[in-house]
């Protein structure tokens, strides 16, 4: 491995050979840049309910001599992590976040936003515009969670014109849609956090079918990032028990802007008649 590569180029490369265990580190450590440059291995250890020996070994897993040697690594990105936090960080030292829940709520998803749009990459963007636009069919695959979200995206693109197929991630219909996939139709997959075992099985049946997959996932470390030819990581924080998907769908509304700014023409004919399909079969309340 080169000594050169990043903590995050490091785990990208190791993620098929690390342990479930040192896979939950490797997900704190990405999460929690700032902590694990300074903390201990004991701490971090206890943060993911294991010992400072298993972190130890997490570290020489990734090909450094031991604990500290990822610590100082990870501290060498530590002034590109805050410039590109700088914003989120001068408010955060002038603003106390909210004591009520409802505003705090609000405030979660402001930061899980500004978070993800500091991760995107204009390069993998452009590129899963092109892969959209190339596209014969689109399959959208999205179980529990991020049903809702596959709802939002493929109602979008199917009044925008794009043929797309929409698969919940369970049952006979998801086997039917994935068995007829071919090299020409893009599969968009979405799964945050308990990953669906049939969203990841969806990608590895496009990839050995020759299709490209585009992943939108909550890590770097989940199944899908790593089977996907174009991986977009959102910030999913949400309060006590349930994960937000405010960040995941201002993603969404960012493939559907942009992809309207490409193909205009195509956006507006087929707008054109949907907007005449509803008038003429007389669906609205109001036009």
């Amino acid at each position: 491995m080169d000594q050169t590569d990043s903590l995050k180029d490091r785990i990208a490369k190791s993620l098929d050979t690390l342990s479930p265990r040192h896979k939950r580190i490797a997900r704190f450590v990405l999460d929690h840049p700032y902590f694990t440059s300074y903390a201990s291995a004991n701490q971090v250890g206890e943060k993911n309910d294991t010992t400072a020996a298993t972190v130890v070994r997490f570290a020489q897993a990734l090909n450094y001599e031991g604990f500290s040697d990822l610590q100082k690594a990870l501290q060498t990105q530590l002034p590109h992590i805050l410039t590109t936090k700088a914003r989120m960080q001068q408010r955060l030292n002038t603003e106390h976040p909210p004591a009520s829940n409802s505003q705090q709520v609000f405030y979660t998803d402001m930061k899980n936003i500004e978070r993800t749009a500091n991760k995107l990459s204009e390069t993998d963007l452009n590129n899963a515009l092109d892969a959209i636009l190339k596209a014969r069919r689109i399959l959208i695959i999205g179980a529990g969670i991020s049903h809702g979200p596959l709802i939002f995206l493929a109602h979008s693109l199917k009044v925008m014109g794009f043929e797309v197929i929409s698969i919940d991630g369970e049952g006979l219909q998801s086997a039917v849609e994935l068995a007829g996939i071919k090299p020409d139709d893009l599969l968009i997959a979405i799964d945050l956090w308990r990953y669906v075992r049939m969203t990841a099985n969806a990608a590895n049946i496009a990839k050995e079918k020759g299709t490209p997959v585009i992943a939108i996932t909550d890590s770097i470390v989940s199944p899908l990032a790593q089977m996907a030819d174009i991986a977009f990581e959102i910030a999913s924080e949400g309060i006590v028990h349930s994960l937000s998907v405010t960040a995941l769908m201002s993603l969404l509304n960012v493939f559907i802007a942009m992809l309207a700014d490409r193909v205009p023409e195509k956006v507006y004919q087929s707008l054109k008649f949907v907007d005449e399909s509803y008038e003429g079969n007389d669906l609205l309340i109001m036009a």
